[in-house]
């Protein structure tokens, strides 16, 4: 009879061992797949700062451009300029030659 209840003991105590044992693999396999997904993530949202950044630089070098153009005391060299660029104007009696050969 003693032999019997420490069978059944000794088979209890491996049933919950095993128990144990796949918990915890599956505990463990939770935290990888977990920080493995962080990871991921974190990747991703480095890019989208680096984009950022890059992008902050870009608005950065336009603000300064503008403000040496509000400071500039000669702004009717950047307006004539805007004025033929964006407009289309020329001074009188100016000849404008446009390029019309395809693929220019």
């Amino acid at each position: 009879m003693a032999q019997k209840k420490s069978a059944n003991a000794k088979k209890r105590k491996q049933k919950r061992s095993f128990i144990l044992t796949l918990a915890l693999f599956l505990l463990v396999g939770y935290f990888i797949i977990t920080i493995i997904g962080l990871q991921i993530e974190i990747r991703e949202r480095e890019e989208v700062k680096e984009q950022l950044n890059i992008e902050y630089q870009q608005i950065i070098a336009d603000n300064e451009y503008l403000q040496s153009i509000v400071d500039n005391e000669d702004k009717g060299d950047y307006m004539e300029q805007i004025a033929r660029e964006k407009l289309g104007f020329v001074m009188p009696n100016e000849k404008v030659f446009y390029d019309i050969t395809p693929g220019a």
